[in-house]
């Protein structure tokens, strides 16, 4: 049995001769390009190009364009699911306009400054969504060979950024441990050359002062799994010890609560416990307490403010405008009462 042929994909040709206008005309129109046309003939091109399903041809465009309809995506850490929620919108977002996205892990300077050149200089990419730190390589490699950029989830001095409000986070998981009742709070973050730790321990110990209580014990390790691990021991060495830790990175609390284990010591029947919000901080033992994030949109708005960089346009610094919210779950009760006893105040 003889295949019928396939048809013939449509072309800017049968557009034009279907409305009866010129074949630039149709292509300016249906590629988006500045062209003074009656809004009824533009609705006709547009209605015939969906009509005919048709395609522009992506290689001939760029050649025009000289772009590569595709952008890069510079991360940390490719295990970090904090980062998969961040980079499951920029990359549903990037396909709407018509981008490809290249995804790459740097995990220091060097590395970043690395890959960023590379990308640039075999013109791989129009633009970056940049979610390391903005130290001395990358700085050096970004003002010899500059290309759109916008920061995600941290501000450098250096490019445009988006990020989600960190303090308010912050502040609300404060507010969380001290409604529950407790008064001698811990916090396990970053070092504050990393933005986001600094705004997540400013808002934590903030709103701590707000309510008038002790000094927050603080322990800085990286934002990782063994630094989690690490830090909670160290704030559980503490003496007096804290009723109530914030784990400013869900990394670090998953490994907090490990290490709370590994001295026999309960959540939350000794210990309460606040981290950020994924998937994963449902399914630890308990399940975590958390602050969700808006972190798909979040990405969303990055490949924008990009794509509006691309295009010529003035972008700017943006805060996503939605809330951090509260998800309960059972890593959080009232103090136990060995605090207040004399005997006991240094466990």
């Amino acid at each position: 049995m003889t295949e019928s042929p396939r048809p013939r994909p449509a072309t800017l040709k049968d557009i034009a001769t279907a409305v009866g206008v010129d074949i630039s005309t149709a292509s300016k129109v249906v590629n988006g390009g500045g062209i003074s046309v009656r809004p009824e003939t533009r609705k006709a091109i547009l209605d015939e190009a969906a009509r005919l399903n048709y395609r522009p041809h992506a290689l001939a465009r760029n050649l025009r364009t000289r772009r590569t309809g595709a952008i890069g995506v510079l991360l940390p850490d490719l295990t970090n699911p904090i980062y998969a929620a961040t980079i499951r919108g920029a990359v549903r977002r990037a396909e709407e306009l018509g981008y490809v996205t290249l995804v790459a892990e740097a995990q220091d300077d060097a590395a970043s400054a690395s890959i960023y050149s590379k990308l640039v200089a075999e013109r791989r990419i129009d633009g970056f969504i940049i979610a390391v730190a903005a130290k001395r390589d990358l700085i050096a490699a970004i003002d010899a060979q500059p290309v759109p950029h916008v920061f995600v989830n941290r501000r450098a001095s250096i490019g445009r950024s988006v990020t989600v409000d960190d303090e308010a986070a912050a502040r609300l998981a404060a507010r969380t441990l001290i409604e529950a009742g407790h008064k001698r709070l811990g916090f396990i973050g970053d070092s504050d050359e990393m933005d986001t730790a600094r705004r997540r321990r400013a808002g934590f110990f903030g709103e701590a002062r707000k309510a008038g209580l002790p000094d927050v014990v603080d322990a800085v390790e990286p934002y990782s799994r063994r630094g989690g691990f690490d830090a909670c021991l160290k704030l559980l060495a503490a003496k007096p010890r804290p009723t109530g830790i914030f784990a400013s990175n869900l990394l670090v609390g998953i490994s907090a609560l490990a290490a709370a284990r590994s001295l026999g010591v309960r959540v939350p029947e000794d210990l309460s416990m606040v981290t950020l919000d994924f998937e994963d901080a449902n399914y630890s033992a308990p399940p975590l307490t958390a602050i969700a994030m808006p972190l798909d949109e979040m990405g969303t708005l990055a490949v924008e403010e990009l794509h509006a960089m691309i295009e010529g346009r003035e972008p700017k610094d943006v805060v996503v405008d939605v809330a951090p919210t509260l998800i309960s779950r059972a890593s959080v009760a009232p103090p136990p009462k060995w605090p207040d006893s004399p005997a006991d105040a240094g466990q």
